[in-house]
C-alpha cells in the first residue's frame, strides 16, 4: 500500500484537514504530516504518548470484533481539533487530525472509500 499517496488524497479532500498520518502499530510512522500552514497542538512527546495510546486503544476494540464486528473508524472531538482513527490492513493505522467546524461525517466517508481502494 503506498502510505504517502494515501495520505496526500486525504489531505486534499478538505482544507479544513489538518494532518494525516499513517502508524504501524508498533508506533512507527509510516507516512503523512501536517499541511503547510498548520502548526501541532502537541509537543513531540505529548504526541508520542498520544499515538501509543491510540494504537493501545485498537488493540484493545480488536478483542470487541467477534461481538461486534470490525471497527471501522474512531471519532474523538477536542476543544481544538477533531480526530479519527481508521484502521488498515497489515497493522496500521490512519489518524486524521481536523478542525472542529469541520463537518466530519462526510469526510468520513470519503476516507473510507479511499481506504477501500488501497
Amino acid at each position: 500500500m503506498n502510505y504517502s499517496k494515501l495520505c496526500s488524497l486525504i489531505l486534499g479532500l478538505e482544507s479544513q484537514i489538518r494532518s494525516v498520518y499513517v502508524y504501524h502499530n508498533n508506533g512507527e510512522l509510516l507516512a503523512g504530516g501536517m499541511r503547510d500552514e498548520v502548526m501541532s497542538l502537541l509537543p513531540q512527546d505529548e504526541l508520542t504518548k498520544s499515538i501509543h495510546n491510540t494504537l493501545l486503544r485498537w488493540k484493545t476494540r480488536e478483542l470487541l470484533y467477534p461481538f461486534l464486528g470490525t471497527g471501522k473508524y474512531s471519532l474523538t472531538e477536542y476543544e481544538k481539533v477533531k480526530r479519527i482513527t481508521f484502521p488498515l490492513k497489515n497493522f496500521a493505522v490512519i489518524v486524521v487530525g481536523m478542525e472542529t467546524t469541520v463537518h466530519h461525517n462526510i469526510i468520513i466517508e470519503k476516507i473510507l472509500q479511499l481506504i477501500e481502494k488501497f
